[in-house]
């Protein structure tokens, strides 16, 4: 009982911190997937689109069309690449660079608010526990992969 208690409450918090961060990219017009390709374009400024499209498991062409739809929101621009001008490299406007520090401020700022209260060692112990889960998750994400494999 227990048990089900505590998951339907981590689906809730989780369901209500998406709540919150939708809110925000809404602004944007964007969906977390733009959002996320952005930011891994931030991180990875030399990957091409056949990477990000492994790296996020999507096939080249639903890249492609986020790619431009991206460009044509002003947040992305494609640059030939010197050494080969067949291909091009993915580079941040300046549109779609102070959108995700604007969205990384917001987001900041949120997780100030959902833990406001709490101290230093509530919050260490959270972690804790919230770890035990997430290796558990993983276990079973792993069990559930090998046995599909298997079959």
């Amino acid at each position: 009982m227990k048990n089900s208690d505590v998951a339907l409450q981590l689906k809730g918090t989780h369901q209500k911190i998406t709540q919150i961060m939708q809110a925000k990219i809404t602004e944007y017009d964007l969906t977390f997937g733009l959002l996320h390709i952005l930011m891994l374009i931030e991180r990875n400024p030399n990957a091409n689109q056949k990477q990000l499209a492994k790296d996020m498991n999507f096939t080249q062409g639903s890249m492609s069309i986020a790619v431009k739809r991206l460009i044509k929101k002003d947040m992305l621009k494609q640059v030939p690449l010197e050494t080969d001008m067949r291909y091009n490299r993915l580079i941040l406007t300046v549109k779609g660079k102070s959108m995700i520090d604007d969205y990384k401020d917001h987001v900041s700022a949120k997780y100030e608010s959902i833990f406001y209260g709490f101290e230093e060692e509530e919050l260490t112990q959270l972690h804790e526990y919230l770890l035990k889960i997430n290796n558990n998750l993983q276990d079973i994400r792993d069990r559930n992969s090998l046995s599909n494999l298997e079959e």
